[in-house]
Formats: structure tokens, sequence, C-alpha cells
């Protein structure tokens, strides 16, 4: 019998075998049912080549391993869909190295794809995380800046961090009101304080606290180190500058130097953004969609020798 091997944070493996962890527990019901034997561990490593025994096939949570007998398992940018990666996640997912050229996407299918994001997400006002259900309007034509907080994967992407982000964003506006939302679970206490200096000091400078897509909705550009946002921001047709290393570079504008913020903004505005193609290849090409009747088909295929006939 093919055994494999989920490896969890400690605090997650209560959740799978007793609670809410739908990914995990449908990944081992799925191995499970097609004759695998599936074995639930506490993750010691997330890069190290360690622990990983080769009889046994193992999913990593936010894992970085690359083995041939692992791939590396989180959620990705938006509800329902995860990561299965040879690589890892995030800034470090196999997709990172891949080109991605737009005319290789059938226009009708990248339409009708990005049509069915934009009824499951933005019509409900959805998001990885939580957002206020009360809509608000805001000034159109602005710059929107997300922070994400002092969290491992963020420090791990960032090429700047937070606060002279946003004190290089305010002083290329060129006239533009700016509204910055704080994350809704990683505060940024560290440098919220800076920042909130910076707003203050400053006209055409808001802290705002509404739901994303209602910022989004009217805005000139989006600005993040690495977050999610920008790929919601996708399905609003507004252009993002990322400040951090993100495997969904190939339809932003990466600032790795803050003197770049000025030609950044004028490049991400003045580009024609192939947005529809890019979310179709990346999530229905990359990702596991938790929704569809082919993740299944799509996992077995990158578990090699491990793959299971039944797995479908």
């Amino acid at each position: 019998m093919t055994r494999f091997v989920i490896h969890l944070p400690a605090h997650q493996l209560p959740g799978v075998r007793n609670g809410p962890a739908a990914f995990y527990r449908q990944l081992g019901a799925a191995l499970s049912n097609a004759g695998g034997e599936v074995e639930l561990r506490e993750r010691m490593y997330l890069r190290a080549h360690a622990g990983f025994e080769p009889e046994a096939f193992h999913f990593v949570h936010q894992g970085l391993v690359e083995m041939s007998n692992v791939l590396n398992t989180g959620p990705s940018y938006l509800q329902d869909f995860w990561y299965a990666d040879p690589n890892g996640v995030f800034g470090l997912s196999s997709i990172y190295d891949l080109e991605f050229d737009p005319e290789t996407v059938r226009p009708e299918r990248a339409a009708k794809f990005s049509g069915w994001l934009r009824e499951r997400l933005l019509e409900p006002r959805l998001s990885k995380h939580g957002q206020p259900a009360e809509a608000t309007e805001y000034p159109s034509g602005a710059i929107a800046v997300f922070l994400q907080g002092e969290s491992l994967p963020v420090k791990r992407a960032a090429y700047t961090d937070e606060a002279s982000m946003v004190a290089a964003l305010i002083a290329a506006r060129g006239g533009r009101e700016v509204l910055i939302k704080r994350h809704p679970r990683n505060k940024a206490e560290e440098s919220w304080p800076q920042i909130e200096a910076l707003a203050a000091q400053s006209d055409g400078v808001q802290i705002v606290d509404g739901n994303l897509h209602d910022i989004l909705k009217n805005a000139a550009l989006c600005a993040s180190i690495s977050s999610s946002v920008a790929v919601e921001a996708m399905l609003h047709r507004v252009p993002s500058l990322t400040f951090g290393r993100v495997d969904f570079h190939h339809c932003t504008q990466t600032v790795q130097d803050l003197l770049q913020v000025p030609d950044a903004i004028e490049a991400a505005w003045t580009r024609d953004w192939p947005f529809e193609p890019f979310l179709f290849w990346f999530f229905r090409h990359h990702c596991l969609d938790m929704k569809a009747k082919t993740w299944r088909d799509k996992l077995n295929k990158r578990m090699g020798v491990f793959a299971l006939k039944g797995l479908n």
C-alpha cells in the first residue's frame, strides 16, 4: 500500500482530525479512498531535506522543500485555490520562474473564468480574510496601499519595509489621494506609529478600514509588499506595484529600489495588463481548484511514481 504523510504545524493537527481544516481532510480522504495509507505528522522542517522518508510521498504545509517525493501545500491567493508545488509556496513556488505568454490562453476561456471569479468573489465582496460588510465609497483614482504586517513570509519576500514603501508612495503620488489599509489580522505594531505619522503629516492621505473591494473599485493603483490583494485587484482591472518577491510578478509592476517608484507608477498606469489570461493561467494551470472536479487528477499527475490509479 502506498503511504502518504501530511506534515502540518502542531496547532493544525486537531483541526484536521476533528475540525474545519477542509483542504487536508479532503486530501486525506481522497488518498485513502484511492487505496493510500495516510498519516498526519507534526511538521518539523520547512526547508531542510530531513524527515521525509523516500518510501512515502509527503505533503508539507507552507513548505519550501525540493524533493521528488514532496509537494508543498498551502492556500493560494484566492479562496478555494491551493498550492501543491514541487518548490514551495508564494514567491518561492515553481510558478515564479515560469514564463507567461497571454497568447497561449484562449480569450473565451479566460473571460469565462474571470467572470466566474468576479461572481464568486466580487459580487459578495469576499476575500481570504474577513472584511467589513458595510459598503463605503472612496475617492476615485486613489493609490490604495495594503499593509501586511511583520510576518515571516512577508519579511522573506520584502525588498523594503512597509514604512519606507508608504513614504515613497506618498512622495511620488503626484497629487493623487492615498488610502492606507492595515491587515485585518497582522497589525504591524512595530511600524504602525511611523505610518500613522506619515499619514497625519500629508494632505490627501487617509487611513481606512473598509472592505478591500470597496477600496479597489475606483482605485487607480494598488500597492503592497506581496499581498493577495494585488491578485484581487486584477479582478477589478486595477494595476499593482509589488515591493517583494511574488510568483505573480508576471502581471504586476515589481519595485526593488525605492528610487524606481515614480517610474514604476507611470509604467503600471500605461501598460495594457493581460489580467484575464493571467488569472486563468495562474489558477487553472498551476493551482488546485477545490471547487473543481479535476483537482484530484491534477494532483495525481504531480505525484509521479506515487500516483494512485483510483485518484480521480
